[in-house]
């Protein structure tokens, strides 16, 4: 039963990644404003915040506090190297004979896929602790997922490349997410001591996820705002966690 709540759970988040992706079809040129833009990060970011806190009680309640604070500075640690990897990305496509709206349209697209991973890994690693713990993670990760969806598709079509192929292009990022979930449940189904431990590391990527990428986003737009839609997050966070009796 556990793994079929988690192929439900990868295909949520793949689902709500295509179809937000599948909003560049119906694009016209009309961007988003900044503001609402800021409000929808702003309340993905309070339910992402929700969900890595929960992650991290669960893992501490298992394993202690030394070992679930490492595995959370690991987590953390791990992303910012991932993010300090993508200059070298940059020196890559430098160097290749591209036009320059080809190479942003593929940095783009590299970065979403390889900031799919961990995402994955946290799907994975709560659903080996258990179902409303994992539907709980999937959820925030799935409300946050749509709206990216969108947000990968459109400036890979503003830099030149065609809306179905940009579709594509949001369509292959949830596909390896839900890759990545697949193949971290399985590791983590033949150790099943690892699962604290990478609770606490999910957590504390998703953490790098809120505070370095989804919050400096939200605050471009009105910070009273940011703050409402955030305790939103939050809030529907916490709605869903007390639905599934977690």
């Amino acid at each position: 039963m556990a793994f079929v709540d988690l192929l439900l759970g990868a295909f949520t988040v793949f689902l709500a990644t295509s179809l937000g992706s599948a909003g560049i079809l119906l694009f016209r040129g009309r961007e988003i404003e900044q503001k609402d833009y800021s409000n929808i990060i702003s309340f993905c970011a309070g339910v992402m915040a929700f969900s890595a806190m929960e992650m991290f009680t669960e893992s501490r309640m298992h394993v202690g506090d030394t070992v679930a604070i490492g595995g959370l500075l690991v987590g953390v640690l791990a992303l910012l190297a991932l993010e300090r990897s993508l200059p070298h990305l940059h020196f890559v496509l430098r160097k290749t004979k591209m036009s320059d709206s080809k190479k942003k349209a593929t940095l783009i697209a590299g970065t979403i896929t390889i900031h799919n991973i961990p995402e994955g890994l946290a799907v994975a690693s709560a659903f080996a602790h258990s179902g409303p713990l994992g539907w709980l993670v999937t959820s925030s990760i799935a409300i946050q997922d749509a709206p990216e969806g969108m947000l990968v598709a459109a400036p890979l079509m503003c830099y030149g490349m065609s809306r179905w192929r940009s579709f594509k292009y949001g369509v292959f990022s949830g596909i390896v997410e839900g890759v990545a979930a697949l193949f971290a449940y399985a590791l983590l189904s033949s150790v099943i001591a690892i699962i604290p431990p990478a609770l606490s590391f999910a957590a504390g990527a998703m953490s790098y996820v809120v505070l370095a990428e989804l919050l400096p986003d939200a605050f471009k737009g009105r910070p009273w705002a940011v703050a409402l839609f955030f305790v939103g997050g939050v809030l529907v966070a916490f709605g869903i966690a007390s639905f599934l009796k977690f």
